[in-house]
């Protein structure tokens, strides 16, 4: 109850954080928004960029991606005000994974190299493992297995040698899901298990959510449907089914696998109900494609053809929606330009190479003859430009020289008339003998910042009464 705001600001602020770590987002914009409130109340402006940005990261947590979006273009356009490249960063980053959940790989993938690009001019290694695992992710999602391990073994690694124990664990999830991908169960399986001793150890409840699922998923691959439900349960016991729908849709979606496998066709149903509910909500078209396809199969092969239509063209819908072409062409643009910025993709084959290599020959031809001829009007140019130069600057210097004359002169004058209103106000302002007279035990301290000052005090002594007056003005001039 008693500390300064500041302090309480930053503690509102941490307190966010935890709950939203335990996996409570609502607890957490509402400590959020205080903490905003106040330091907006008490001008604490280098702190709203940070604050706006976790507010973004709890709504982004509870599926409300426009909210989400919405705070953190207000934290990009603070920090961009302030002229703030980390906290650019931090935006760039964010507003790139909220793409990545809506499924816009191209503006996820934007974001992204624009914050590499910054978070290595700054050197902040740890910043740098993160977005490099995040353009993995993309990646990934994009089936560009190559590249995706390629990231994520590098952003691994970074993480690894900077004992950044949490973000190993997500690497490590990310990597097991590469080789999921590719059938290597057991592959996965094993980084899966890494990153789950880690998590253990942590006893981070949003890295044992994730990892629990993952191995779940590892199991439905290796075809142990009963290991995999046991895992997608324990999975939920660390997750907030009224929150965390992202996470509860895709978990829903591999329980429904699971129950196909056991020939459990009604809980499949219903669990993969529940997944279009819940990613419907959250915004998210991956897994509503994901979960209508699989329910397009279970109808069609109970030969109920009207469900199966439905959820089909549910299905088609989706995609079209993730992957239409003015996406791919743009996004394709962007991986190239990327693997141009990285230097880790040949851009040409070795014919290309060849022909390149004649071209570069005549090309330094011709350009030795333009930089000749470019140098020489150059120096013509720059000599005549000189000379008008010299000519302004002359004349430059005697208006000068004639306003600096003018401006001292000026400056006596207002000077003076300061000085001639300090003896006005120092004729209002009683003389210490004066007070003395009536408050023996007084003193005053009376110390103008400038000539005059911008307050000043009376006193007058009436029929056995003393007046003493202090004012403070609002503000004052010559």
């Amino acid at each position: 109850k008693d500390i300064h705001d500041t302090i309480r600001v930053k503690l509102m602020a941490k307190l966010a954080n935890e709950y939203l770590e335990q996996g409570n987002a609502r607890m957490s914009v509402e400590y959020i928004k205080s903490s905003i409130k106040l330091a907006k109340k008490i001008g604490y402006i280098q702190k709203l960029a940070s604050l706006y940005n976790h507010l973004a990261n709890s709504f982004v947590a509870l599926s409300d991606y426009q909210k989400g979006m919405e705070n953190h273009f207000i934290s990009l356009k603070i920090s961009e005000e302030r002229n703030n490249k980390a906290g650019i960063a931090v935006s760039y980053n964010n507003i790139a994974i909220v793409y990545y959940n809506l499924a816009d790989f191209p503006k996820a993938l934007d974001y992204l190299q624009k914050c590499l690009k910054i978070q290595e001019e700054l050197g902040d290694s740890y910043k740098i493992a993160a977005a490099i695992g995040n353009i993995a992710e993309i990646y990934n999602e994009l089936h560009e297995d190559s590249l995706s391990l390629l990231y994520q073994e590098k952003s691994f690694k970074m993480h690894e040698e900077m004992g950044d124990k949490s973000d190993m664990v997500a690497s490590l999830n990310n990597l097991g899901k590469i080789y999921r991908r590719n059938h290597e169960f057991d592959k996965a399986l094993g980084y899966h298990n890494k990153a789950l001793a880690i998590a253990s150890e942590l006893d981070e409840k949003e890295g044992m959510k994730q990892t629990l699922s993952n191995i779940g998923a590892d199991y439905l691959g290796l075809n142990e449907p009963a290991k995999a439900l046991e895992m997608f349960f324990k999975a939920i016991d660390y997750s907030d089914v009224n929150t965390d729908t992202k996470d509860m849709s895709g978990i829903y979606i591999n329980m429904a696998s699971a129950y196909k496998k056991l020939n459990k066709v009604p809980d499949a149903v219903l669990y993969l109900e529940k997944a279009i509910q819940l990613s419907k909500s959250a915004g998210n078209l991956k897994e509503q494609k994901d979960a209508s396809e699989s329910l397009y199969e279970i109808y069609k092969s109970k030969n109920d053809f009207k469900k199966a239509l439905f959820f089909h063209e549910l299905s088609k819908t989706m995609n079209d929606s993730i992957v239409n072409v003015s996406k791919n062409e743009s996004l394709n643009s962007l991986k190239t330009q990327f693997a141009l910025d990285r230097q880790e993709l040949d851009l040409k084959s070795k014919a290309d190479a060849a022909i390149q290599k004649e071209e570069k020959a005549k090309a330094q031809q011709r350009t030795v003859i333009y930089i000749t001829i470019t140098v020489l009007i150059l120096v013509l140019v720059f000599s005549y430009l000189l000379f008008k130069r010299f000519r302004i600057t002359k004349t430059q210097n005697k208006v000068i020289e004639s306003q600096k004359i003018l401006v001292e002169h000026k400056n006596k004058e207002i000077t003076d008339s300061i000085v001639y209103t300090k003896r006005l106000q120092q004729a209002i302002i009683p003389p210490v003998d004066m007070v003395k007279q009536h408050f023996p035990e007084s003193f005053i301290y009376f110390k103008p910042k400038d000539i005059v000052a911008g307050d000043f005090y009376w006193m007058q002594h009436v029929n056995g009464h003393t007046y003493f007056a202090v004012a403070d003005c609002t503000g004052h001039g010559v």
